[in-house]
């Protein structure tokens, strides 16, 4: 049975390069020591000897961090290729074919190399628009009382309508925004409501989102259209007129 995890402290260059050349497609490699980092691809940089922690993954991607910010300060992609080199320093090459980028990390030390065995399993996002879509169908009363779904992602020429229902007083268009909604998606939403109403139909149309920023607010006002606030999270929403 393969170990969950192992831990170096302070490795042989030797005990690194084994490791990275036999187990990286089992383990997630950690490194951590004094680096220089060298890039040359689209573009070109140096990051000069400092501490910081590298990461190699099984389907090829490395990052390096530092102590701050959440993107890395380099990385490459999946399928890239890692090379080793052994003398003062160890060299460790990432090269990526398509387009060509090649990191070159120097270590004069390496503090120590963890090995974890991390498991991908299932991965559900809850809040998406598909789901909140997917809540009103089968409680339209979040809508209103009167509110019968239709039909989910209605073709037009400007794009599919999120969700199309009716009410006593004709069709609801309905565009579901998971964040705050602005005027892009009161925009996308007068546009559906005027292809609507062109073809002879009495139509409404609402904004469904957590939140929506003023300016879109007042522009929602000005085209007579309605907004209907539903938390992904809570999936409660207050109809504000």
């Amino acid at each position: 049975m393969m170990e969950k995890y192992k831990f170096f402290d302070l490795p042989e260059f030797s005990t690194v390069k084994d490791i990275l050349e036999n187990e990286r497609k089992n383990y997630v490699i950690t490194l951590f020591g004094l680096c220089k980092i060298l890039y040359a691809g689209r573009a070109s940089s140096i990051a000069t000897y400092s501490s910081r922690l590298i990461t190699f993954k099984p389907d090829g991607s490395v990052l390096v961090h530092s102590n701050k910010k959440l993107k890395p300060v380099n990385w490459q992609p999946s399928s890239s290729e890692v090379k080793v080199e052994l003398g003062d320093e160890l060299k460790i090459y990432v090269e990526r074919k398509r387009p060509k980028e090649v990191l070159e990390i120097l270590m004069p030390i390496v503090y120590y190399l963890s090995l974890s065995k991390v498991d991908e399993g299932e991965f559900h996002l809850f809040g998406s628009e598909s789901e909140m879509v997917e809540e009103v169908v089968k409680n339209p009363e979040l809508i209103s009382r009167d509110f019968i779904p239709l039909e989910r992602e209605y073709q037009t020429p400007f794009g599919k309508i999120d969700l199309l229902g009716v009410t006593s007083t004709g069709y609801l268009v309905l565009e579901f925004k998971r964040a705050q909604a602005g005027l892009e998606a009161v925009s996308q939403l007068k546009r559906y409501v005027d292809y609507l109403s062109w073809k002879g139909e009495k139509v409404r149309g609402g904004i469904v989102a957590p939140s929506i920023s003023k300016s879109a607010l007042k522009l929602l006002k000005k085209y007579e259209l309605e907004y209907f606030q539903l938390s992904p999270r809570l999936l409660s929403t207050i109809r504000l007129k």
